[in-house]
Order: C-alpha cells, then sequence, then structure tokens
C-alpha cells in the first residue's frame, strides 16, 4: 500500500506454498521456450501448472500480485518472478543439497595434502580432508551440476576470481550492494594482510588475501595472457601470489604492500596502499 515501508521479505511468504512456485515455474518455463511471446492462457498456465479446483488456483495466482504480469492476451512471469525462479533453481536456498567430492588441483596452504571440493550445508569447500583447513567458496550447486566434470575446475576459479575484480569496484559478490573496506592485518588462522570489506546492505564481511584481491586486475591479466593464459579461470589457491603471506611489506606508515607475480623469466610488481588502490606497477627480467 502507498506509504508503507517496502518489505523484501514478503517475497518469501509469496512463494511458500508449492502451487505458487508451481505457477511461476510454468511461466518461467513459457518464457524459455518462446521469449519473445511467454504469454499463458489462464487455462493453459492451469492445465501446465495441474490444478484442476479453480478456486484453489485463483486464490494462489491472486496472491502471486506483482510476481506475475497480467493482460487481456494472459499471464507472464515479471522480472521480480523470474528472480524468484532464477535464486530457487541455483539450489542456493536449498539446506540439504550436498555434491561431490571431486579432487581438485593444487595443494593444502597449510599441510600440502591433495585437495577435493565437496558441498554442503550450503557451501563448496575446498578441503584437505582437515576442518580446520577447509576453504570456503561462494559457489552455487547451479553451477556445480550443469557444467561438465573436465570444465569444472576452470567455471568454480572464474566465478572465484571475479571477486577480486568486484570489491575493487566496492561492490559485494553476494547481493551487489556497497562495499567498503581497506587492508588489514589479521587472520581466522594466521596473521597476514588480507583485504576486509563490509556490505553495507547484506552485511556479509569479505575476507581475501591481497594476490587473490589482485587476481583478476588488468595489469596481472595482461600479463598472463601474452603468455598465452586467462588467469581469470586458473585456480585460486594454485597461483604462488594468491596465497597468504605471499606479500612483502614496504611500509607500514603509511602501509604499502609489493605483491610479485612471476611468470616464465620476468616479474611484474603490485604495489597498494591501505584503500586497495594500485600505486605502482613494475616489470623486470628475473635471473636465473
Amino acid at each position: 500500500m502507498e506509504g508503507e515501508e517496502p518489505d523484501p521479505t514478503r517475497v518469501f511468504d509469496l512463494v511458500s506454498d508449492s502451487t505458487r512456485m508451481g505457477i511461476l515455474r510454468a511461466l518461467a518455463d513459457a518464457y524459455s521456450e518462446e521469449p519473445t511471446d511467454p504469454w499463458l492462457e489462464y487455462t493453459e498456465l492451469q492445465e501446465a501448472v495441474g490444478i484442476r479446483d479453480n478456486g484453489n488456483f485463483n486464490y494462489h495466482l491472486e496472491q502471486l500480485g506483482d510476481l506475475v504480469v497480467k493482460e487481456p492476451t494472459g499471464y507472464m512471469i515479471s522480472r521480480i518472478g523470474m528472480g524468484v525462479v532464477s535464486a530457487v533453481s541455483s539450489g542456493a536456498l536449498d539446506p540439504e543439497r550436498t555434491w561431490g567430492p571431486i579432487d581438485a588441483p593444487g595443494a593444502c596452504y597449510h599441510c600440502e595434502d591433495s585437495l577435493q571440493l565437496h558441498y554442503e550445508d550450503g557451501i563448496l569447500r575446498l578441503t584437505c580432508g582437515r576442518d580446520e583447513h577447509a576453504i570456503p567458496l561462494s559457489v552455487p550447486p547451479s553451477l556445480l551440476e550443469s557444467h561438465p566434470e573436465d570444465e569444472l575446475i576452470e567455471r568454480i576459479a572464474f566465478l572465484e576470481n571475479r571477486w577480486g575484480a568486484l570489491l575493487r569496484q566496492n561492490i559485494c559478490s553476494e547481493c551487489h550492494g556497497r562495499v567498503d573496506g581497506e587492508i588489514e592485518l589479521g587472520g581466522a588462522r594466521s596473521e597476514h594482510y588480507h583485504y576486509h570489506g563490509h556490505c553495507h546492505r547484506c552485511g556479509f564481511q569479505h575476507g581475501i588475501p591481497v594476490g587473490m584481491y589482485l587476481v583478476s586486475h588488468p595489469a596481472v591479466t595482461s600479463f598472463f595472457y601474452e603468455r598465452g593464459v586467462d588467469v581469470r579461470t586458473v585456480p585460486f589457491w594454485t597461483l604462488e601470489f594468491c596465497k597468504p603471506h605471499s606479500e612483502t611489506v614496504l611500509c607500514t606508515d603509511p602501509l604499502r604492500l609489493r605483491v610479485d607475480v612471476t611468470r616464465e623469466n620476468e616479474t611484474l610488481s603490485i604495489t597498494l596502499d591501505r584503500a586497495g588502490t594500485v600505486t605502482a606497477t613494475e616489470r623486470a627480467q628475473t635471473t636465473a
């Protein structure tokens, strides 16, 4: 109603019934099959959902409100409704979802044992088998279940490696709200410099090693691309400069850190300030 504060949590009430989700899925399927003509007539929609009771069907259809667009030509899923279907389809909201484990390249940061990827309790974990060594990754089941296994590592790497790019633009990878942060010394397991960001919208706390913060920086991507490598698809945990403690402290007041990226016989050195801003880059030949 006009004058009321918007309540974004209301959508969970709207789709808490399986019939309503069935309506949204039927309309989403219609959009998928005919994106230029996604409309379903009332009887077509009712048949697709499989509800014969007109009164029951009408009630749930009405409850969906702005999640559905109603016109004389029929019904169509709205952009908000499609967002709901996408969120549910990702599997990220299903606490029972499990996947894996599968073998992963690289070695554990802490013990150098081999690694596996395993999804459980809403988190994809990169683990050597010891819970205290596990690294949580923000990857939904939809990615894990939709791509061939021989492509999965690159897809996971790409999704994770864009994290730093988003943070450098003050964007939260979880809700796309504004993030403010800076480079800090600390860590859950060991003291190291990392970028810590706070999202003002959803409250998510971002903690990312300095090297990983830079992995998708243009200076780094071009450095690798010149050598035939798309570093955006390389797992960050296999890159030496992304490991905790790989940075060099040039000065503490004001804070200046240097990250060295070495490939073949050349090293790219990147200097950052406390805000995470790249203040200088330099290339130098590496002596054997």
